[in-house]
């Protein structure tokens, strides 16, 4: 190996030394405490890298080197330790890095408002450096993660404590500079949680309107890129100038996007919280420390059919069949395969789940970017049959016991992880051989009003400003109220709703029994 030109150049990393000690004496309750030895705690963080990835078992036990984590970060000194560690040592290609992170950073405590600002003073943000991130873009990809996922966790005071002026110098730089795509999109993920603040979202914003252009306005002209990266980054921005960063006299993204020929797309009125949807309802995305959930407009309830799911992430996603009878639980980390009315395919940690039990692939390697799942349900032969890429995975058929009919195409992500899907608008990459199928796309019927993919603020402001029944659901205001919960006796839900129930929204109680009342 020949020498290396910039051998007696520091290596960039952050060490976190505490301040030296008060000579005064202090109270034993104040006092600080040892400082932990830096390659334990390296250590710690890649062991809960490779752990949290591998963890199959939701009810299991956390795993220790997070336990250790956790009481390490209790402290002010070890909770920065744990920061800078996450930094230094997560590899930018483990694709469950990012994911790690949001969920380690919210496992720990919070940080004080002080310990939030000297994180700035500590990695020296600054747009000098980020002019220099391409030569360390593992380093500065983890800084702004962390930042992003505090600024999800302190929405209030602390998060504007955080976006100091040197910080949004830090992140907009590589906003404008379009060098590098991984920081590109990292630091926009990381303005747009910033801006779940509102003084934070006007500053950014008007950060953005100073320039000649909205470098956003570039950016979004990416969101069809081949390049998966830069493809996200242009998803987001997409995104972001629809519901957070809007520009004067600039169009919103369902109002341009040609939908005449979809006749399926993913359910914006039946899909957590923070998954975000494109304009043409084919592709979501989620970059929430939650585990979101979506399923498709079309329902199917006897016959064959087939869809495709292109991976534009390589993360955990659960891609598969769910019925309305499935319980997505985003904060609890229940999606697609974990209860008896859903199966999926997870092709990051190569498993099939149905009902929260995970089944071990190993027929194909991991998935990544440009990998394309197929999904197949064959009712009459009460058959599920996964494949990637064409490699037909084992046929799985345990679902039918619970439920005959009533599928949709469904699908859960973790944080920082996106796919694109084809009900049959386009020709399939690997359309099934051996059986007749049909497509969502050929059988499903749409209403101009159901194809809008509106931003989720207009949405809101629409329920706003609907009329609603007397009689309808307390829940939904679609369907009508027809249900009674026992044993507690409260009323006013449908049938759709107290399906997905399995407690009493007005009194937590548990629910026995639903019987249904004349309307």
């Amino acid at each position: 190996m020949g020498d290396c030109c910039c051998k007696n150049r520091e290596p960039d990393v952050f060490a976190y030394t505490p301040s030296s000690t008060q000579n005064t004496v202090q109270p034993e309750y104040r006092q600080r405490p040892t400082k932990v030895d830096p390659s334990l705690v390296d250590q710690l963080v890649l062991e809960m890298l490779t752990e949290a990835a591998s963890r199959v078992d939701i009810d299991e036990e956390s795993p220790v080197s997070l336990v250790k984590l956790h009481l390490i970060a209790d402290k002010e000194e070890g909770w920065l330790q744990m920061i800078t560690s996450m930094v230094n040592v997560i590899p930018i290609e483990n694709p469950f890095g990012p994911t790690a992170m949001s969920v380690l950073l919210d496992a720990c405590p919070l940080p004080s408002r002080e310990t939030v600002i000297k994180i700035t003073d500590i990695f020296g943000l600054s747009a000098e450096r980020a002019e220099l991130g391409e030569k360390n873009v593992r380093v500065d990809r983890n800084i702004c993660i962390v930042l992003g996922s505090l600024a999800e966790k302190l929405v209030g005071p602390n998060s504007i404590a955080m976006l100091t002026e040197r910080t949004l110098d830090y992140l907009y730089t590589f906003l404008v500079n379009q060098r590098e795509a991984c920081l590109c999109l990292f630091s926009l993920i990381t303005l747009e949680k910033f801006a779940h603040t509102m003084e934070n979202k006007i500053v950014i914003k008007n950060r953005l309107e100073k320039d000649d252009e909205n470098p956003l306005l570039r950016l979004e002209k990416l969101a069809d890129s081949e390049d998966y990266t830069w493809r996200q980054v242009g998803f987001c921005a997409n995104w972001a100038l629809d519901n957070l960063f809007m520009v004067e006299g600039r169009k919103l993204s369902y109002e341009m996007v040609d939908m005449s020929d979809i006749n399926a797309i993913l359910n914006c009125q039946d899909v957590s919280e923070y998954l975000q949807i494109s304009p043409n309802g084919l592709e979501a995305r989620c970059d929430s420390y939650s585990f979101e959930s979506v399923r498709c407009t079309f329902q199917v309830d006897d016959g064959c059919w087939y869809y495709e799911a292109t991976i534009v992430t390589p993360g955990v996603m659960q891609i598969g069949w769910a019925t309305k009878n499935s319980h997505f639980l985003s904060d609890e980390g229940f999606g697609i395969g974990d209860d008896l009315y859903s199966i999926s395919y997870d092709g990051c940690r190569e498993l099939v789940w149905y009902n929260a039990k995970p089944t071990s692939i190993t027929a194909v390697k991991p998935w990544q970017p440009g990998d394309v799942l197929g999904c197949l349900i064959d009712l009459t032969a009460r058959e599920v049959i996964f494949s990637m890429n064409g490699k037909r995975l084992p046929t799985y058929n345990e679902i039918f016991d619970a439920t005959k009919y009533g599928f949709f195409a469904a699908a859960s992500f973790m944080a920082y992880q996106q796919c694109r899907f084809n009900f049959g608008r386009e020709p399939f990459k690997y359309a099934p051989e051996d059986r007749l199928y049909a497509t969502f796309n050929d059988f499903g019927i749409l209403t101009d009003e159901q194809k809008k993919v509106m931003p989720r603020r207009l949405y809101l402001e629409q329920l706003r400003h609907s009329s609603v029944k007397e009689d309808s659901c307390t829940l939904c205001f679609d369907d009508t109220a027809c249900c009674i919960l026992e044993p507690c006796g409260h009323r006013g839900f449908c049938s759709v709703c107290t399906s997905m129930l399995r407690e009493c929204p007005m009194c937590r109680g548990e629910i026995l029994n639903i019987k249904r009342e004349d309307i």
